[in-house]
Parts: C-alpha cells; structure tokens; sequence
C-alpha cells in the first residue's frame, strides 16, 4: 500500500493541479491522506469535491505550522511506502510508479528523485533541479550546513516514519529531520530523472521563508539544535536493537 501525505494551507490557487496529478497513479487499495492547517480559503471545499474514498482529509481546530501539519498526515497513513507532496506542484504521471520500483528494486530505504524548477504558470525555466550534486552526494553534515533534499521529491519505507516521529518540537523543516536521520541510519537511493515540476511563487514555504531564520545565531543555534535531537534519538535506536525497549513510537502499524 501506497500513502502520499499531503500538507495543506490556504491551497486553493494551485490544488486541483496537484491533486488531479496524483490520483490517477494510485491504485483503489492506496491513499492520499491530506491535513490541512486550519485554511481560510476555499482549500477545504476543493478536497471534499472530489469524493473519493482514496482521499483521507484530517483538519487541524488550531494551526500547527508546516512541520507539525506534515507530521498529522504522516501520522494517519497507513502505507508501506510513503511520498511526501507539497499543495503546489505537479507530479509527472510516472512518478509513484518509477520511484517506489527504484526503492523497492534498490533495497532502499529512502529515495528522492529529480525535478523541473518552474515558475508560478508552470513553465520551466530550469529543466533540473539537481544538476552537479544531489543529496545523497554529500553527507549528512554536508546537508546540516547547506541542504540539498526536497521533501517533495523523497519516497521512503513505513520504517523510517517509524523511526523519525514525533517531529522535535521546534523542527522547522520536516524534510531535513527524515532525510539527515535517514542518511545516518538507512539505506538511501538518488534517481536523476526528473518526476515532477516544482513550482516555485512568492507564497512558496520554506526553511528560508521567515526573516528570523536569516540571521546567522538562528541557523547555529536551529543546527545544533537538530544534531542535539539527532543524538537522542539515535541513542534510542541503540537501545531498542539491542532490546532496551524505552522508547515506544506513538505510532503502531
């Protein structure tokens, strides 16, 4: 079973694109599992036209930010393997299908794909996102520093969710958390084909996006701040191998 976990906010520009692009690669027996943050638009209203039984909506009362609105999506899937999607992008109508066989096929834990930067009408105005370097070709203190995953662009096992929640509290990105986690502890995979168009507008989230994440101390401190949770937690993972089970997921199945 397949899940793609969808965050959404005030995504009424662009929805129907995305969610028009990624219904059609799913089978009857998978889910796209959407949680919205508490949008003001008309969001909510496009996600129940589309009655279908594939599609799990969840509704935050309160904002939870992007992180912690990805986490709820995360938290109620039910998939083997799992694709993140942001509300804005368009997926080229092969990507499920090539990027799991390359996980599966690669005995990967973890794989992300290529994608076309495009403008907000979707024209492409670089055909490559990743053109000299990926993710998987630095390490993971490479991407602490300066990172190169996309969440948009990653498929991984059920394991990993496993592993990876809950999100730290003060995580600002949930991509970065998964894929530095990932590459300490997993098998991760890069498949240079380019699986979707990565629509890029002035009300774009990122990392970047806030003016307080600009200022140097925020970015030393934010850093050290996930190495900190990324020690923890992988003196976790020592402990439960070798059967101190103490940490118990909030997820099960």
């Amino acid at each position: 079973m397949i899940s793609v976990c969808m965050a959404t906010y005030n995504g009424e520009r662009f929805l129907n694109e995305q969610i028009d692009s990624i219904l059609p690669q799913l089978s009857l027996y998978d889910e796209l599992v959407i949680s919205d943050d508490n949008s003001t638009d008309s969001t909510r209203d496009i996600i129940k036209s589309y009655q279908d039984s594939r599609i799990k909506f969840f509704h935050n009362e309160q904002r939870k930010g992007v992180t912690h609105n990805f986490e709820m999506a995360l938290i109620h899937s039910k998939g083997d393997i799992i694709l993140l999607a942001d509300q804005d992008d368009v997926w080229l109508p092969n990507k499920i299908e090539e990027l799991t066989q390359f996980l599966t096929k690669g005995d990967y834990d973890v794989v992300t794909c290529n994608c076309a930067l495009t403008d907000i009408n979707l024209n492409i105005i670089q055909n490559e996102y990743y053109t000299n370097k990926s993710p998987i070709d630095k390490s993971v203190w490479g991407n602490l520093v300066k990172d190169l995953w996309l969440g948009c662009c990653i498929a991984f096992r059920r394991e990993i969710l496993l592993a990876t929640l809950p999100f730290p509290k003060k995580a600002a990105a949930h991509d970065l958390w998964i894929a530095l986690y990932s590459q300490l502890h997993f098998k991760c995979g890069y498949y240079p084909k380019v699986l979707q168009l990565y629509r890029r507008h002035e009300n774009t989230v990122s990392f970047a996006g806030g003016k307080s994440t600009h200022k140097l101390l925020y970015r030393i401190n934010y850093r050290l701040y996930l190495v900190y949770h990324l020690l923890i937690r992988s003196i976790i993972k020592k402990n439960n191998r070798h059967g101190n089970l103490f940490h118990q997921s909030p997820i099960q199945g």
